[in-house]
């Protein structure tokens, strides 16, 4: 009686029973229906020891699931082709209402359903378990009643003050939005004495996956925590034996609120390097936190898998849009893997606008480009974080989560790559268990960088040629600086040379040190070796040149109409042999200076402005140093190709940049026209004339060539 007072009296709670359309009717719940749940009254069972305060010490492993119905679980006892994970939604849907024609087990089914509501809402509102329910963004998180979740809490309960427990949880405990509250009540009212988790690589638990976590947790009722001892991604038992010990990794309190100020989530630190280098990149606002004056990025979930599936068509049709789920996309790449689903645009419109939306015609977020991330994801899979750029009209379902549209197309650009980049991965990957929601990506650091800040323009161009390899991206090419996806990178080859060099500038962009970025890339046992030795080549390459302050300078400055980078004199870099037209190349980029106004060739620099060196060029040299390097480039090649006569017009000098040796050509202005001889197809040598125009070279026509003498030769 005592009990269904409390849910009828106290809490109102009434026995809702399901029917098969339309909503359930209630009634008010007897004694029957109370002593059916089979309760366990604590005080009447333990009553000497509650009396005392409570229990000295609890060691329990609880149940994990779920409580609520499970449609695919009940089914599957009625139905060989129903099984938990191998059945789209429409071929489910159609297979139950098959089955639910017979009598009995509709019947069977709505009692099913019936015994879950008035059971969770006592979970939900019972003074005993106020800390299962969270508010993460102004939002309720984790609103499904999980089993374990109800123990802590209730272990919680009925320890007297000093009393200790030890139980056995999945990892969700420290890393689901939905413990938000447990984590509070743990942090401010129990000192937390340890925390191992183990990963089931060694199948200590039968029957579940092998990259399920499993935590031991023990904490003593009253006090306060202010850093705990930790072990992560542990795969032997008997290491519980050694826990905690001097060298257990300490977590502080004040690191998990600035890391995870929404949800407490608690990273997966596995040394003191994580957390020095998660202590760097909080030098960055957290991506959630809203900054006036700069880009703000807000997410959202569209079309929900199970709630909107009326919507979804089976085939494409005219008027549909493609349904972009997670497993469509993958990093920089939009089109991972073909559309199972298309929904009826104007049917998509109606639904996205809501039941008294009005419909002016006016652009809606699925129209536009939008930044999306895969929900789906694991610490242990390849990479966890999988971004892209959505291509506009089409629809994502809930396995996506999708951005708003930003004003500024580059902004979205960079906001993908640093997303998916090692360094904040390693991040992410330390947080999530099963889905990289919303609230785990705006718990990241990211620089808020824009138009005009260092690294911005070399971010977004190298992402841009990832991203805009399809027609539909045309709009988003020329807008950040590329004429269409024409330019767009699909080589493979290529493609994976720009994702090194995005990992590389982001590396740097955080501020981490070769020896950080080098730890961070060996936290991803599943990418190849080859591609985590590109990044971190990529890294030595873009890291901050030392040398001359004017040589940097001058690199820093970028090609212009007085200003020329050369990689090699040369050597072919991609044919790796030498190469007469490169020669040619140099000898027309001093004739052009020569004929303009003068200028700077800096050889030994690509044109994004990387330092590359001169060895390239030693190689071919008798003498492998700078003065072989004078003797073939003035002697053998300017001399000998532009003239003597004009010798005294440049002038060449050697210097070292971040340990490289580089070349300087400085040009003057000649006062009178020169020409170089050029060979046609047939063997013919013709005079050529040259001019710098904006940062390149041009050839001038004979008529041109007449015209232009005339105005700087007067």
């Amino acid at each position: 009686m005592l009990l269904l007072d409390e849910f009828s009296k106290r809490l109102g709670i009434k026995y809702e029973q399901v029917q098969l359309a339309g909503q359930p009717k209630k009634r008010v719940l007897t004694i029957e229906d109370i002593a059916e749940l089979q309760p366990f009254h604590w005080g009447y069972h333990f009553d000497r020891i509650l009396e005392r305060g409570g229990f000295d010490a609890i060691i329990t492993n609880p149940p994990w699931e779920i409580f609520k119905p499970d449609a695919k679980e009940f089914f599957a006892e009625h139905s060989n082709l129903v099984t938990k994970n191998k059945m789209d939604i429409k071929s489910f849907e159609k297979e139950q209402k098959k089955l639910l024609q017979d009598i009995e087990v509709s019947n069977t089914w709505l009692e099913y359903q019936s015994n879950f509501s008035h059971i969770s809402a006592y979970y939900r509102s019972a003074e005993q378990y106020k800390n299962q329910i969270s508010i993460v963004n102004g939002k309720k998180a984790g609103t499904d009643i999980n089993l374990y979740k109800l123990f802590v809490e209730q272990c919680f309960n009925l320890l007297r003050s000093g009393g200790e427990c030890g139980i056995v949880i999945p990892s969700g405990i420290y890393t689901d939005l939905g413990t938000k509250e447990l984590g509070e009540m743990l942090f401010s009212r129990t000192k937390i004495t340890g925390l191992f988790c183990l990963e089931n690589r060694k199948k200590i638990f039968e029957g579940v996956d092998s990259r399920f976590k499993i935590v031991v947790l023990t904490f003593e009722n009253g006090g306060i925590t202010t850093e705990f001892p930790s072990a992560f991604m542990r795969l032997d038992v008997d290491e519980l034996q050694r826990f905690p010990s001097a060298d257990s990794l300490q977590i502080s309190i004040e690191l998990v609120r600035k890391l995870s100020p929404d949800s407490l989530s608690v990273m997966e630190f596995k040394n003191e390097g994580d957390i020095r280098i998660a202590e760097k990149m909080l030098q960055f606002p957290l991506l959630g936190e809203q900054i006036e004056g700069k880009w703000n990025l807000r997410l959202t979930a569209e079309f929900h898998m199970t709630n909107d599936s009326h919507l979804f068509k089976q085939e494409p049709g005219k008027g549909r849009l493609q349904l972009y789920e997670g497993k469509m996309i993958h990093q920089f790449t939009h089109l991972y893997a073909e559309p199972r689903y298309w929904v009826d645009g104007q049917e998509g419109r109606k639904a996205l606008l809501g039941r008294n939306g009005i419909d002016n015609g006016q652009q809606l977020d699925y129209q536009c480009y939008r930044l999306a991330l895969r929900d789906v994801a694991s610490s242990t899979n390849e990479r966890t974080m999988i971004s892209t750029i959505l291509l506009p009209n089409c629809f994502a379902g809930n396995t996506l989560v999708v951005s708003q549209p930003l004003t500024k197309l580059d902004d979205l650009l960079l906001i993908c790559s640093v997303l998916n980049s090692f360094a904040c991965d390693s991040l992410i990957r330390q947080k999530v268990t099963a889905h990289c929601s919303m609230f785990y990506v705006f718990q990241v650091p990211v620089p808020r960088l824009t138009t005009g800040d260092k690294y911005f323009s070399a971010i977004v161009h190298r992402a841009a040629k990832l991203i805009c390899t399809a027609p539909e991206f045309d709009e988003l090419a020329q807008e950040v600086g590329l004429n269409s996806h024409r330019e767009g990178v699909t080589d493979e080859t290529e493609r994976a040379k720009l994702r090194a060099e995005l990992d590389g500038i982001i590396a740097h962009l955080y501020g981490l040190t070769e020896a950080e970025f080098a730890y961070i890339l060996t936290t991803f046992p599943s990418v190849p070796e080859t591609v985590k030795q590109a990044a971190l080549a990529a890294y030595r390459t873009f890291a901050p040149k030392s040398g001359e302050p004017e040589i940097i300078n001058l690199i820093d400055t970028a090609e212009n109409n007085i200003i020329e980078f050369k990689s090699t004199a040369r050597w072919n870099l991609r044919e790796n042999t030498k190469d007469k037209a490169i020669e040619h190349e140099i000898v027309k980029t001093v004739a052009a200076f020569l004929n303009t106004c003068g200028g700077t060739l800096l050889i030994g620099v690509d044109d994004a402005g990387t330092p590359l060196g001169l060895d390239p060029d030693y190689q071919t040299l008798k003498k492998k140093n700078p003065d072989g390097y004078m003797l073939f480039l003035n002697h053998d090649l300017l001399l000998t190709e532009i003239g003597k006569d004009s010798g005294a017009l440049w002038h060449i000098t050697f210097h070292q940049v971040s340990g490289l040796d580089l070349c300087r050509v400085v040009v003057q202005l000649s006062p009178q026209p020169i020409y170089v001889k050029v060979k046609d197809k047939g063997g013919k040598e013709e005079d050529c004339f040259y001019i710098r125009s904006n940062n390149s070279t041009v050839k001038l026509g004979l008529k041109e060539t007449v015209e232009y003498s005339k105005n700087r030769w007067r």
